[in-house]
């Protein structure tokens, strides 16, 4: 949750509200819309590497990459993770809650100290709304576990005892850690759709390329694009 970032020796925090997801290695970047685009593979082309959410890539013969933000989930449905046009905040399709309260974050990413106390009051009810708004296809134990964390460290830092100010800011770093795993957690869960789209969008294809049957590649693409049922394990 590196999206405080505060003018404090002990919270030496910058970048987008899931920058602590991405990997700075990978040369990927997200447009406005959200759909896939493609980039030169060479990190040094590509100053504005942090600016984007980790995404799962894909090497071409022409050296470009393939970034995946849409994918097919469990119900058929195309869902997305993409990024908001006024901040720059990372989405994620059907979550109001997240989305709601990675646009705040950001909103904050450059402010003091003061400015950031006195606006995180406001977001008790956007935070309580994490898990209420999450849709069907984010519902992993891991997910779950950690908007728990989330809400457990707000609460202690709006807690009416914590009036010091440097115990306030150990406990606003707490809730930085904890928002941090959430948008890990969220990033590798939608890597999981990806992957498991991609391989069966392969097997398709490499069935029409084989022989051209067009019942067998249906049949191979089923087979693959069955595992996503496995990856939402904790609805309820």
């Amino acid at each position: 949750m590196r999206n405080l970032k505060l003018k404090l020796s002990i919270l030496a925090l910058s970048g987008l509200v899931f920058t602590s997801c991405i990997d700075e290695k990978k040369s990927t970047e997200l447009d406005a819309s959200g759909n896939e685009i493609e980039l030169n593979s060479k990190t040094g082309d590509n100053p504005k590497l942090k600016d984007k959410p980790d995404t799962k890539t894909e090497k071409s013969d022409t050296n470009k990459t393939v970034v995946y933000n849409k994918v097919t989930s469990k119900d058929g449905k195309v869902v997305e993770r993409s990024m908001n046009n006024e901040v720059h905040a990372m989405q994620i399709s059907g979550w109001s809650g997240f989305n709601t309260l990675s646009i705040e974050m950001k909103k904050l990413e450059n402010a003091d100290f003061n400015t950031i106390k006195a606006a995180l009051p406001n977001f008790d009810k956007t935070i309580a709304s994490l898990d209420p708004t999450r849709p069907d296809w984010m519902k992993t134990r891991e997910i779950g576990k950690d908007i728990a964390d989330v809400q457990k460290e707000y609460k202690a830092l709006m807690s009416k005892d914590n009036t010091n100010d440097r115990k306030y800011k150990r406990d606003l770093e707490e809730l930085n850690e904890a928002y941090d795993d959430l948008v890990e957690e969220i990033n590798e869960t939608f890597d999981k759709y990806v992957k498991i789209n991609r391989k069966a969008n392969e097997e398709y294809s490499e069935e029409i390329e084989d022989d051209g049957d067009l019942d067998d590649a249906r049949e191979e693409y089923n087979e693959e694009i069955k595992k996503l049922n496995k990856v939402a394990d904790d609805k309820k």
